[in-house]
């Protein structure tokens, strides 16, 4: 077993289940507009996308709506009644505990997102988890060119923290993150599905586990050799 200097997060779905209440609006705005949203085609087509990359004329296609961007922008700005995923996106069961932990045993830590670094500071600072996080690194950060499933937001996570690739794990939830962290070259990547992503084919990940809480500082250092 290699010595594991660092765990890389992927945040949303992985650390704070942001995902769920986002899929919730845009269900609510595609009855809206005549179409019914399931989480399954919600995952194959929304969940993993980075911030500002479109996805919307697919799904519309698979739909069957004529409705563009702009229409379902429109309808997503009048759902009411359903909380903001901003505000009521609870954390991930077995996140926090875990994050302590690694953060006791010296390990490490780091953020690998496609939201924009703001967003991962507000839920951070929600769940008072900031402190244990040495870098943010989101889609706006200056050395990231691309979204997941390139390997810019783990290359730059890396290279922030100053370790080897090859001694530091990915937590993905995405079949794209765990494409990503693939290509910079990490050690291993766990997988931890959310309730969207259960939908995702997550097989490409070196261990899939069913939350957090199954993790350890102990489990995650096996994974290095």
């Amino acid at each position: 077993m290699g010595r594991l200097a660092a765990v890389v997060f992927d945040f949303d779905g992985t650390l704070v289940d942001t995902e769920w209440p986002i899929f919730e609006r845009a269900r609510a705005a595609v009855a809206r507009l005549g179409g019914e949203l399931t989480p399954e085609l919600w995952a194959a087509h929304a969940v993993g996308v980075s911030h500002g990359e479109p996805y919307w004329d697919e799904l519309a296609a698979t739909l069957g709506l004529a409705a563009d961007e702009a229409a379902f922008d429109a309808a997503h700005a009048a759902v009411t009644g359903i909380p903001t995923s901003r505000d009521s996106a609870v954390i991930a069961d077995g996140a926090a505990e875990l994050v302590h932990a690694l953060h006791a045993e010296g390990v490490l830590l780091a953020v690998a997102s496609g939201s924009q670094r703001e967003w991962l500071e507000h839920h951070l600072g929600r769940f008072g988890l900031t402190d244990r996080f040495v870098h943010l690194v989101g889609i706006d950060h200056d050395d990231v060119g691309a979204g997941k499933p390139a390997p810019d937001l783990y290359d730059a996570a890396v290279a922030e923290l100053g370790v080897d690739p090859g001694a530091t794990v990915a937590v993905e939830d995405t079949h794209r993150g765990i494409e990503s962290a693939r290509a910079a070259g990490l050690a291993a990547v766990v997988a931890v599905p959310s309730r969207l992503t259960t939908h995702q084919d997550l097989t490409g990940a070196d261990l899939v586990v069913a939350s957090l809480a199954e993790l350890t500082p102990g489990s995650l250092a096996a994974l290095v050799g």
